[in-house]
């Protein structure tokens, strides 16, 4: 009987080495900040275009570098959120 309660303490001690041994270390490094150019809000559209093809044509080309801004800036911060900061 009592060889039975030892063998049971052994597994139970080695058992309990072995999920210590497994477990993921503890981050011991603070994480970075962000980049500031991360944090910053997309710009403002621009105010509506008059009627002229040539006004709406040049409001819309606007619009497109404003979201390219804001696509760079969005991707940045997801890069900086995974770990790959530049």
């Amino acid at each position: 009987m009592h060889s039975g309660f030892l063998r049971l303490l052994v597994l139970a001690a080695a058992s309990m080495m072995t999920a210590c041994a497994s477990s993921n270390p503890h981050a011991s490094a603070l994480p970075r900040p962000l980049p500031a150019a991360a944090l910053q809000l997309c710009p403002a559209p621009p105010a509506p275009p008059g009627a002229e093809v040539d006004e709406v044509a040049a409001a819309l080309m606007d619009m497109y570098g404003l979201y390219g801004q804001c696509a760079a800036l969005h991707a940045d911060l997801v890069r900086a959120l995974e770990g790959g900061q530049r």
